[in-house]
């Protein structure tokens, strides 16, 4: 028994200080974007921008989109994207736990799609609306957990990096400045590097001005996706029709 408890003390120590530090960077993170107050407060968050996309072959070779794009968050599990260009219109919705896609044709009306999103599709909704309402805090109340994974070192600079596991394989991997709290970078369990800056204060919250994600696809190309917002709005009053799967006669 003696031996056992040698062994198992020094890891049960080594979990509670591992957890400490991930708490001291998570408080330090939110105190970095607004007060325990705002922070809390906040209960749905809307935006508009511009969306620029743009995908580099193999060869060098880049072609690029531009759109106007409308995300829309909203406690506790709310999420409303729509992306219109001249050539569609992309509507993408998350209602607590269903969650659909309709696709139309901006010059004909009766030109649309609709689908029905999978369990998978619902759950990295889910995930992606607790990331953006809950500024880092409480992943444990939700089902899911915090892993310290350590100093690491990105473009020179010395970040904590920490992961936010939701479960199922969905995991959010999050790169902070341990001086001052802010975030540097993130990537996704996909290899999606997502990277915030600028700033806009709203309702005493720190926003970025501009959000750049970078992949590749399963064929290799590369894709940067740029978001300039202009509108950022907080505590917004919001419909839940919005979030509703369409009826047919819905628009």
């Amino acid at each position: 028994m003696k031996s056992l408890l040698r062994i198992l003390l020094p890891l049960f120590v080594f979990s509670i200080s591992a957890q400490a530090d991930v708490d001291r960077t998570i408080s330090l993170a939110r105190s970095f974007l607004g007060s325990e107050t705002a922070l809390d407060a906040v209960k749905s968050v809307s935006y508009k921008g511009t969306l620029v996309s743009s995908t580099t072959n193999a060869d060098g070779e880049a072609q690029s989109t531009t759109a106007v794009i409308e995300i829309l968050f909203a406690a506790p599990f709310y999420q409303r994207i729509r992306i219109t260009s001249p050539e569609r219109v992309e509507t993408t919705a998350l209602d607590d736990y269903e969650a659909w896609q309709r696709i139309a044709n901006p010059a004909d009306e009766t030109q649309w799609r609709l689908t029905l999103l999978d369990t998978v599709q619902i759950r990295r909704l889910r995930a992606n609306t607790w990331e953006n309402l809950s500024f880092f805090k409480g992943i444990d109340r939700i089902g899911g957990e915090t892993e310290d994974l350590g100093m690491v070192e990105v473009d020179g600079k010395q970040l904590h990096k920490i992961a936010f596991d939701h479960g199922y394989g969905i995991v959010f991997y999050r790169f902070y400045d341990p001086a001052t709290g802010r975030l540097v970078q993130s990537e996704t369990d996909t290899g999606a590097v997502i990277i915030e800056s600028g700033e806009n204060f709203i309702d005493g919250v720190r926003f970025p001005d501009q959000v750049v994600t970078v992949s590749t696809r399963p064929d290799g190309t590369e894709q940067r996706v740029q978001v300039d917002f202009e509108e950022i709005k907080v505590n917004q009053p919001v419909n839940r029709s919005e979030f509703r799967v369409p009826t047919i006669t819905r628009k």
